[in-house]
């Protein structure tokens, strides 16, 4: 059976190539925004996937309605982006693009959160392949509305044994948003991170 496990060296490895996929994700934010944009330090785990709900019923709080949009990539770096968002932030976010507090409707929050979501993931995956030397593709996101933990119906549950996380809290300065994104790949493709991780400690 493949190791799937990183070692320290690889996830040394994978941090600082995120922390710079990440960098190209905040300056495209703070643009839009016009407003600094905050991309805390990812996070890397390898999980089982079958404890990825459990995982993020830790780390979000489902109390309160959350808005989640997810984006297929494709190619040998597989996988999804999920970025998750409690409404009032969704909201907030919202009134930034200009609507007010009166005239915004469930969808125009949709809307701007798949927007954002759509240049979260291409920043940083973009940024990550390129740094890889791998070509990726997305498709459309979607989005839905969850109150529950067990609204998340994901792939990766059913479809995969561990799952690499890495996740990242969006904050601004002057907003009262916060949200966060996490990158899931599959089995196969932690195989491929690990082989181009490798290549680039052997050129060190």
């Amino acid at each position: 059976m493949c190791n799937i496990e990183l070692t320290e060296d690889e996830k040394d490895c994978l941090q600082e190539l995120m922390n710079v996929a990440y960098g190209s994700a905040t300056a495209a934010i703070t643009e839009i925004f016009d407003a600094f944009a905050k991309l805390s330090i990812p996070t890397i785990k390898i999980i089982d996937a079958l404890y990825l709900k459990d995982y993020l019923s830790h780390e979000l709080n489902f109390k309160e309605e959350h808005f989640v949009a997810s984006q297929q990539i494709n190619g040998p770096l597989n996988g999804e982006n999920m970025f998750i968002i409690n409404k009032k932030s969704a909201a907030n976010m919202s009134i930034k693009f200009g609507f007010s507090d009166d005239e915004i409707s469930n969808e125009d929050i949709c809307d701007i959160t798949l927007e954002i979501t759509n240049i979260l993931s291409s920043s940083t995956i973009s940024k990550l392949a390129e740094d890889i030397k791998t070509n990726v593709s997305f498709s459309a996101p979607t989005i839905k509305t969850i109150s529950s933990i067990n609204q998340l119906n994901n792939l990766f549950i059913s479809n995969y044994k561990k799952v690499i996380i890495i996740s990242t809290k969006l904050e601004f300065d002057d907003l009262n948003i916060h949200a966060e994104l996490f990158i899931l790949t599959t089995d196969n493709s932690i195989l491929f991170i690990k082989e181009k991780l490798n290549k680039i400690l052997d050129e060190l």
